[in-house]
């Protein structure tokens, strides 16, 4: 199953250059093992991490693309606002994408299997996720007094 992460590699490698980036020079530490593969990217903004995981109780390799927000704002009251709109958000629809929590800083993210994965496909997630978290972080730093990621 190595040659699924390593097909995978090569096509997020690929997008990134199309996006005018040197896969090499982006690369960043993906923990430990060879079952892990990860890229950090600056699109405008938004600081964009690219991974591709394969855990080792599955025989599936995904990719995610995960692009941080936010901090949540100290008041509770705007917090709670907050975290209402990014409900409705995510249930409305976000284009393949969806808003989360890690600790207390909102984050971006989309997420698949790597099987039937092209380039185009890697590109358009790292533009939109990109794209996402530079409309997002301002809007949600005037409206609710959050601070940008």
């Amino acid at each position: 199953m190595d040659n699924d992460l390593d097909a995978a590699k090569k096509l997020v490698e690929l997008a990134i250059r199309k996006l005018g980036l040197d896969p090499a020079a982006v690369r960043a530490t993906a923990g430990t093992g060879g079952s892990q593969a990860a890229w950090t990217l600056e699109r405008g903004s938004a600081s964009v991490l690219v991974t591709l995981t394969r855990p080792e109780e599955e025989k599936t390799t995904y990719l995610r693309v995960a692009s941080p927000v936010v901090t949540l704002p100290e008041d509770a009251a705007r917090r709670n606002a907050l975290l209402r709109r990014l409900l409705e958000m995510n249930a409305a629809g976000l284009a393949n994408a969806a808003f989360g929590l890690v600790g207390d800083r909102v984050v971006a993210v989309s997420e698949r299997p790597a099987q039937g994965l092209d380039a185009a496909e890697v590109e358009q997630m790292v533009r939109h996720l990109s794209a996402v978290a530079d409309t997002f972080d301002d809007r949600f730093e005037k409206e609710f007094g959050a601070t940008k990621a």
